[in-house]
């Protein structure tokens, strides 16, 4: 392809850069790499950004359909054995519902990596299509989740209540 100059005569429409263009296309691509790896860029949010964290004792959510929020269970240490975990959830279909912790909770950036470091704990909820569910999780140690489990070796004082929540679907 070609390109008429202003004195009328054809050129080229691609010329070999130069060595120093060359040089700052590098350089601008490179960094250009680099924030995006860093995630400086926006585009897809890291972990523990991208929702809200509701305050511990939440027992009711309203979400739209496809909406995703959590509510904070407090603390524990996965290196002693703490878990949460759904137990039960009365009608599957209008949420989905998980335990996540550490950077995986809303607001949280970096996790604790050291053995017995404490972490935050959350369920996560997700709209999945208009309803009411209750969600029901539990705190046990060292063992599956279940209605039965032993909560007694944890960093929390045993017993700990079940936390139920209420998640309406609009």
């Amino acid at each position: 392809m070609t390109f008429t100059t202003t004195d009328g005569a054809d050129a080229p429409s691609m010329t070999a850069p130069g060595p120093r263009r060359t040089a700052r296309a590098l350089a601008a691509a490179a960094g250009i790499l680099l924030l995006a790896g860093c995630g400086a860029l926006g585009g897809e949010d890291g972990p523990g950004e991208d929702g809200e964290l509701l305050p511990q004792g939440t027992t009711e959510v309203r979400l739209a359909v496809g909406e995703t929020a959590q509510v904070s269970l407090g603390e524990g240490s996965q290196g002693v054995g703490d878990d949460w975990g759904v137990v039960s959830e009365t009608e599957e279909a209008v949420a989905e519902a998980g335990v996540v912790m550490d950077e995986e909770v809303f607001g949280t950036e970096d996790g604790q990596d050291a053995p017995g470091a404490s972490m935050p704990y959350a369920v996560e909820l997700t709209g999945q299509q208009p309803g009411t569910s209750t969600v029901r999780v539990l705190y046990c140690t060292r063992t599956e989740i279940a209605e039965d489990c032993d909560q007694s070796k944890g960093t929390l004082d045993a017993p700990v209540a079940p936390v139920e929540i209420t998640v309406v679907v609009e």
